[in-house]
C-alpha cells in the first residue's frame, strides 16, 4: 500500500509539472502567433512599400523562429516524463507498465 501511494504522488508530480510547463509554452505560443497575426493583416490591407513588406515579412519569419522553438521545447517536455515510473491506473490495475515488448 506505501508503494502505491508513492507511486500517485510520483505521477502527481508529474501531472503538476507537465500541466505548469504546458500552461506557460500555450501562453508563449500565443504571443508570436498575435503577431503573425498582425503582420499578415497589415501585409494584406494595408498599403505598405516593398521596404515595409519586408519589414513584416521578417517579423513573421522570427515570430514562426519563436513558435518551433517552444514546440521543441514541449516535445523535450514531453520527454521528460520517463514513462516507466508512471503507474498504469487503466482498467483497475494500479501497476507500472510492462517492459516487455
Amino acid at each position: 500500500m506505501p508503494e502505491q501511494q508513492g507511486d500517485q504522488e510520483t505521477l502527481h508530480q508529474h501531472v503538476v509539472k507537465l500541466k505548469a510547463g504546458i500552461r506557460e509554452l500555450t501562453h508563449e505560443i500565443n504571443n508570436p502567433l498575435g503577431v503573425i497575426r498582425m503582420a499578415a493583416y497589415f501585409l494584406e490591407h494595408a498599403e505598405v512599400d516593398a521596404e515595409k513588406q519586408g519589414h513584416y515579412l521578417e517579423v513573421i519569419n522570427q515570430s514562426l523562429d519563436k513558435v518551433d522553438e517552444m514546440l521543441k521545447r514541449l516535445k523535450n517536455l514531453r520527454e521528460s516524463v520517463p514513462i516507466e515510473d508512471v503507474p498504469d491506473f487503466s482498467r483497475g490495475r494500479d501497476k507500472k507498465p510492462d517492459s516487455r515488448p
